[in-house]
């Protein structure tokens, strides 16, 4: 991990000139509309050179932020009238070319009791798993047309509910068995998960950071998706020899989107209805936390990246963050050029692609997990906050950062990487 932080340090210097570098928050209940929609909410989005198979790409994005493990008897799952969508860009023109939709379907199999599960779970179809899920994963072009159905009735990982219904440390055995991987090698887990982003969430406290709560003990709903790099080039396309090529940077985000119509029945289930509407996006983790203002974070959820350009291109060369890091912490950031940041302009437009907010990663030839390091990719334990927050002071004499250095669980080296979501209800041993 010594050496990946080395890497990112040096990468993010490269990028944008800075002697120091280390992020900022992620987009937990980042703007007004989506915080009234957590079902809906991308918190982040992570993207690496599998560590087991260096020709696979995987992408975690996760949604629902900041999930208590106790929250029953309802637990949390992925909504039903929901699609959640992995999008590529495999040409640098910041547009939509492949994408994969998540859909989820819930069943009761016994709606006479109040209980997500009736005794304890051993496995994914036991008759005592009250609550199930599972999703359906399809191949769309850039029109959103249906292409190709991946995968049909995939079961999803049940919630932790607690040790009582998961004994003996039971529960990653029968999560487990949620990964998928289909006959073209692609692989796929939906499910709770340890929530990865760390930060200290004193910092909405007027940039106040240090003894605060953290992300630490809470889950998140996350999919997880690795899939063979070949699979995401245009048509009779090849992998770029040359790490330089524009063709080697890959475009990643994830959104969400519900349909357009929900009519609501009296005694009676809701109705939607109409075309998909985006409501959530998210890729790089920090420009609609950070950078867009509240007056246009809703409309930068509902738009598309090709169009950041002139939608949030003033934001980004004109950050507001440097100056409250001066007036409230004493920082001394430098103030912003005439000119403005065209160093984070740089990050957001590796190898002449046109800048957005894509969460760009190098898939050349000879690529591996250990060049997968923010801005180049993402890898979960990446710290992103400290990382940007020198970003966009850009003081080299500076060291900022939030003082949380790492996630509260091991991250794993094989699919799906993440660490076991939190239980709802541990058992503890009684104090005498």
């Amino acid at each position: 991990m010594k050496t990946r932080q080395a890497i990112a340090i040096s990468t993010c210097a490269a990028i944008v000139g800075l002697s120091a570098a280390s992020a900022w928050a992620s987009s937990h209940r980042e703007a007004p509309a989506i915080a009234e929609d957590p079902c809906a909410d991308n918190t982040d989005v992570y993207t690496f050179i599998s560590p087991e198979n260096p020709d696979n790409l995987v992408v975690v994005a996760n949604y629902i932020p900041l999930l208590v493990p106790s929250s029953g008897p309802n637990f949390f799952k992925f909504c039903n009238n929901v699609a959640y969508d992995i999008r590529f860009d495999n040409n640098g023109d910041a547009r939509t070319d492949i994408i994969y939709r998540f859909l989820f379907k819930s069943k009761v199999q016994n709606g006479d009791t109040f209980l997500y599960n009736v005794g304890p779970v051993a496995s994914l179809d036991d008759p005592d798993l009250n609550v199930r899920q599972v999703l359906d994963v399809v191949r769309l072009d850039r029109r959103g047309r249906l292409e190709d159905v991946i995968a049909a009735d995939l079961p999803v990982a049940p919630w932790h509910v607690g040790d009582r219904s998961f004994p003996d440390n039971s529960y990653e055995n029968v999560a487990l068995t949620a990964v998928k991987e289909t006959a073209d090698g692609i692989k796929i887990f939906a499910g709770p998960r340890d929530e990865p982003f760390f930060v200290d969430l004193h910092v909405f406290d007027l940039l106040g950071v240090g003894g605060a709560p953290t992300t630490d003990g809470f889950n998140v709903m996350s999919i997880v998706f690795e899939v063979p790099i070949d699979d995401l080039l245009d048509e009779d396309a090849e992998r770029p020899i040359s790490t330089e090529a524009k063709g080697a940077i890959l475009g990643v985000h994830a959104t969400a989107s519900r349909k357009r119509k929900r009519i609501l029945r009296r005694n009676r289930v809701a109705r939607e209805r109409g075309r998909y509407v985006q409501v959530s996006r998210l890729a790089v983790p920090l420009v609609n936390e950070v950078l867009v203002p509240l007056k246009d974070k809703d409309k930068f959820n509902r738009s598309q990246p090709q169009y950041d350009l002139n939608n949030i291109g003033s934001y980004v060369l004109f950050p507001e963050l440097p100056g409250l890091l001066t007036a409230v912490l004493g920082a001394g950031c430098p103030q912003t050029p005439e000119a403005g940041r065209t160093d984070i302009v740089g990050i957001l437009s590796p190898n002449g692609t046109k800048p957005a907010d894509l969460l760009r990663i190098n898939i050349a030839e000879g690529q591996t997990f250990e060049d997968s390091v923010f801005p180049n990719g993402r890898w979960l334990a990446d710290d992103v906050t400290d990382v940007l927050l020198n970003v966009l002071c850009a003081n080299p004499n500076l060291q900022l950062g939030d003082g949380v250095n790492g996630n509260d669980r091991p991250f794993s080296l094989t699919f799906p990487y993440l660490a076991t979501p939190h239980s709802g209800n541990p058992i503890q041993a009684m104090p005498y």
